[in-house]
């Protein structure tokens, strides 16, 4: 059955640039205390649900772009299962931070465990998919952007002091907002729905 990627890439371009907004609004709007303790509730409510907002759509699109894939091997496998994981702990950690945040006046500190684990993962899954994906991308350049994602994930896990870490993140967000730029091409540039134009090659 063919399975065409556009929405998907849709999906991953908009998760991107949702991630990008909220993760990083709030580093610039800074609606919190060096304590954790919120200064405005509404515009921490508002960036965290647009944070939500893209790490559900990164779930969305990694599932989209697991379900599309033609390289069945271990690897593949794996790595995406681990990306798709990740994305949904970062999920639950936007909505941990949201509820608690708003409820309590601060985030509560577990709700942080989720986001460490989601980037764990994702520091390893889109490397290990990626690398899996050389020889038969869905389109071309997915392969080394998964990459490029997983070791921006691991650079913001490692480089705890800012801007090093935002800036990570900002490249962790925009991997993912170029593969859904990418993989809205088509496989090779064809358009063609990723299986469709794999068995257009092997007809020809």
């Amino acid at each position: 059955m063919a399975v065409h990627l556009v929405p998907t890439g849709r999906t991953a371009l908009a998760a991107g640039l949702l991630m990008t907004a909220g993760v990083e609004g709030e580093w610039l709007l800074n609606p919190q205390r060096d304590d954790g303790t919120l200064t405005s509730v509404p515009l921490f409510a508002v960036l965290l649900l647009v944070s939500l907002a893209g790490f559900v759509l990164l779930v969305v699109a990694a599932s989209g772009l697991r379900r599309a894939m033609v390289s069945r091997t271990r690897p593949a496998r794996v790595g995406a299962a681990m990306t798709v994981a990740g994305a949904g702990l970062l999920a639950l950690f936007a909505a941990a931070v949201l509820v608690t945040g708003v409820v309590d006046g601060e985030p509560a500190g577990l709700a942080f465990v989720p986001f460490l684990l989601g980037m764990l993962l994702l520091a390893v899954g889109p490397v290990t998919w990626g690398l899996s994906l050389r020889r038969r991308p869905p389109a071309p350049g997915v392969a080394p952007a998964l990459v490029v994602s997983g070791v921006a994930a691991f650079a913001a896990l490692a480089l705890e002091p800012d801007p090093w870490h935002d800036l990570s993140l900002v490249v962790m967000f925009g991997a993912w907002s170029a593969i859904g730029l990418l993989v809205m091409r088509g496989p090779r540039g064809t358009g063609l729905p990723v299986r469709t134009a794999d068995a257009a090659g092997r007809r020809h």
